[in-house]
């Protein structure tokens, strides 16, 4: 039913483009226009290192955190966290070592009926560090 139409939209969408191209590709080997759009950018980066810093001094002296700060903080954290979880897991290990040599040693005593039946708990230190 559109069929059309849509032949019509796709043939000017083909002519916008390549007519776009062919513009953008003198304009790409221009020297003019790439020494003003470098200038361009230079000042867009320009003010945006100012608005950035008058950012940070606007959120001192609210008594907040800057985005830097904040960043710093994460990173510290995450560095806690991975400690932690090393810890806990070298302390797994060291606990599961010396229950060994003690179940060796130690006599065997019969359980109750309702603790063989019961699940033993699961350790997913190692698929918590890994799940990150």
């Amino acid at each position: 039913m559109f069929t059309m139409g849509e032949d019509m939209m796709k043939q000017w969408a083909n002519n916008w483009e390549k007519m776009m191209g062919e513009h953008l590709e003198k304009l790409v080997h221009n020297e003019k226009f790439i020494s003003e759009m470098s200038k361009s950018i230079a000042a867009t980066m320009t003010g945006k290192a100012f608005y950035s810093k008058a950012l940070d001094e606007q959120m001192a002296a609210m008594n907040l955190p800057s985005r830097t700060e904040i960043i710093k903080i994460m990173q510290k954290l995450t560095d806690i966290e991975e400690r932690l979880i090393d810890l806990s897991e070298r302390f797994e290990d060291f606990a599961d070592a010396q229950a060994k040599p003690a179940a060796k040693t130690a006599p065997v005593a019969e359980k109750p009926a309702a603790a063989a039946h019961a699940p033993a708990p699961a350790h997913d230190s190692k698929a918590k560090k890994h799940k990150k």
